[in-house]
Protein backbone atom coordinates (compact mmCIF):
# COMPACT_ATOMS: atom_id res chain seq x y z
CA UNK A 1 0.00 0.00 0.00
CA UNK A 2 1.50 3.99 -1.11
CA UNK A 3 0.17 6.48 0.99
CA UNK A 4 -0.70 9.41 -1.56
CA UNK A 5 -2.14 12.60 -0.92
CA UNK A 6 -5.11 14.19 -1.82
CA UNK A 7 -2.43 17.02 -3.99
CA UNK A 8 -0.64 14.35 -5.13
CA UNK A 9 -3.43 12.45 -6.84
CA UNK A 10 -4.81 15.62 -8.16
CA UNK A 11 -1.09 16.39 -9.73
CA UNK A 12 -1.30 13.01 -11.59
CA UNK A 13 -4.35 13.41 -13.37
CA UNK A 14 -3.73 17.38 -14.21
CA UNK A 15 -0.43 15.95 -15.92
CA UNK A 16 -2.96 13.55 -18.00
CA UNK A 17 -4.34 17.25 -19.20
CA UNK A 18 -7.76 16.88 -16.88
CA UNK A 19 -8.74 20.06 -16.06
CA UNK A 20 -12.02 19.11 -13.64
CA UNK A 21 -10.69 16.90 -10.60
CA UNK A 22 -12.69 16.12 -7.99
CA UNK A 23 -12.56 14.08 -4.45
CA UNK A 24 -15.39 11.83 -4.16
CA UNK A 25 -16.16 9.82 -0.85
CA UNK A 26 -17.72 6.65 -0.51
CA UNK A 27 -18.73 4.81 3.12
CA UNK A 28 -17.66 1.58 3.90
CA UNK A 29 -19.10 -1.28 2.28
CA UNK A 30 -20.92 0.62 -0.46
CA UNK A 31 -22.16 -0.89 -3.48
CA UNK A 32 -22.55 0.28 -6.45
CA UNK A 33 -24.33 -2.43 -9.07
CA UNK A 34 -23.18 -2.59 -12.29
CA UNK A 35 -23.45 0.41 -14.49
CA UNK A 36 -21.25 2.73 -16.91
CA UNK A 37 -20.46 5.82 -17.93
CA UNK A 38 -21.42 7.69 -20.99
CA UNK A 39 -17.62 9.17 -20.90
CA UNK A 40 -13.72 7.78 -19.29
CA UNK A 41 -13.23 7.50 -16.04
CA UNK A 42 -9.62 7.99 -14.69
CA UNK A 43 -8.99 8.14 -10.75
CA UNK A 44 -6.71 7.61 -7.96
CA UNK A 45 -7.31 6.10 -4.69
CA UNK A 46 -6.34 8.19 -1.86
CA UNK A 47 -7.50 6.35 1.03
CA UNK A 48 -9.38 2.92 1.98
CA UNK A 49 -10.05 0.51 -0.70
CA UNK A 50 -12.56 -0.78 -3.40
CA UNK A 51 -13.46 -4.32 -5.36
CA UNK A 52 -13.81 -2.79 -8.87
CA UNK A 53 -15.20 -5.84 -11.35
CA UNK A 54 -15.18 -4.82 -14.95
CA UNK A 55 -16.34 -8.16 -16.92
CA UNK A 56 -14.96 -11.22 -15.07
CA UNK A 57 -12.19 -9.38 -13.59
CA UNK A 58 -11.42 -7.92 -10.25
CA UNK A 59 -9.46 -4.95 -9.48
CA UNK A 60 -8.43 -4.64 -5.73
CA UNK A 61 -7.75 -1.23 -5.01
CA UNK A 62 -6.01 0.63 -2.52
CA UNK A 63 -4.30 3.96 -1.77
CA UNK A 64 -2.09 4.74 -4.80
CA UNK A 65 -3.46 2.75 -7.31
CA UNK A 66 -4.67 4.52 -10.62
CA UNK A 67 -7.50 3.45 -12.91
CA UNK A 68 -8.76 4.02 -16.33
CA UNK A 69 -11.70 2.39 -17.66
CA UNK A 70 -13.25 3.69 -21.31
CA UNK A 71 -16.69 5.05 -21.82
CA UNK A 72 -19.59 2.83 -21.89
CA UNK A 73 -17.82 -0.15 -19.90
CA UNK A 74 -20.01 -1.90 -18.04
CA UNK A 75 -18.24 -2.39 -14.12
CA UNK A 76 -19.53 -2.74 -10.37
CA UNK A 77 -18.11 -0.92 -7.83
CA UNK A 78 -17.92 -2.66 -3.76
CA UNK A 79 -16.05 0.08 -1.38
CA UNK A 80 -14.02 -1.65 1.43
CA UNK A 81 -14.02 -1.85 5.15
CA UNK A 82 -12.67 1.77 5.84
CA UNK A 83 -14.95 3.31 2.44
CA UNK A 84 -12.99 4.60 -0.31
CA UNK A 85 -11.59 8.52 -0.87
CA UNK A 86 -10.67 8.65 -4.65
CA UNK A 87 -9.45 11.90 -6.97
CA UNK A 88 -11.24 11.69 -9.98
CA UNK A 89 -11.42 13.15 -13.76
CA UNK A 90 -14.97 14.13 -15.12
CA UNK A 91 -15.69 15.78 -18.30
CA UNK A 92 -16.11 19.28 -17.96
CA UNK A 93 -19.53 19.82 -18.79
CA UNK A 94 -20.49 17.17 -15.44
CA UNK A 95 -20.95 18.40 -12.55
CA UNK A 96 -21.05 15.49 -10.23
Amino acid sequence: MKNITEQEARAILSRRGHKNIVTVTFPKGHVVDTHEHPFDADFVVVSGSMKLVVADKEYNLTPGNEFQLGAGIQHSELMGEDGVILVSARPETTEH
